[in-house]
């Protein structure tokens, strides 16, 4: 199964989404057309998910709508962030081995595996057999992150127990500069890793 085959269905869901978040806050299709500068026809037939759009139109009419990527992400239109889903579990129960393993299963599912997915997958077995050895791969993943993202986060907490001195010590760094700019998780990310800049 790949994982973005059914992209078109997920800007359908998202064209309904706006629809009825605009029809809800009681904006209409002209007056969000101005705000934004798109054509009527355009924003109505994304809406009826007769035809996709921009990315750069997409932020024109969330930002119109005060949405943020964030609220678009935790909506449900979205059944391709699986994975996102998954690492958000696995955290929340991460000293669970029944529950990691019934993740680890779901993901080994899955035909192919990025580079972030395979650490994912390291990073439970880990967890799972209360290993104390942290493989190489999952070392060099987190040494060669330029900046930690919400994803990456989750990895580093799941991985905490596991990690070397210096690892942990980059990654307390990389996330010190994001404090109060990025989700609540960076900031259980510097709770768990603050102690190794000191």
């Amino acid at each position: 199964m790949s994982i973005v085959a059914n992209t078109f269905s997920e800007v359908q869901n998202v064209g309904q989404l706006i629809r009825d978040i605009r029809k809800t806050r009681g904006v209409s299709v002209n007056e969000l057309a101005q705000v934004t500068g798109l054509a009527c026809s355009v924003i109505s037939k994304f809406e009826r998910g007769k035809t996709d759009i921009q990315f750069s139109s997409m932020i024109k009419i969330l930002s119109a709508m005060s949405l943020t990527l964030e609220d678009l992400c935790h909506s449900a239109v979205f059944d391709e962030f699986l994975i996102n889903e998954l690492v958000e579990k696995a955290y929340q129960f991460k000293n669970d081995p029944v529950m990691l393993k019934n993740i680890l299963d779901e993901i080994q599912q899955r035909d192919m595996l990025l580079r972030q997915e395979r650490v994912f997958k390291l990073i439970l077995i880990m967890r799972i057999n209360t290993s104390q050895l942290c493989p190489i791969e999952v070392n060099d993943y987190f040494d060669n992150l330029e900046e930690l993202l919400t994803f990456d986060a989750y990895l580093a907490l799941l991985a905490e127990p596991f990690l070397s001195r210096r690892i942990g010590l980059r990654i307390a760094k990389a996330v010190s500069r994001y404090q109060g700019q990025h989700p609540q998780i960076m900031a259980a990310v510097f709770d768990a890793f603050v102690d190794r800049i000191v």
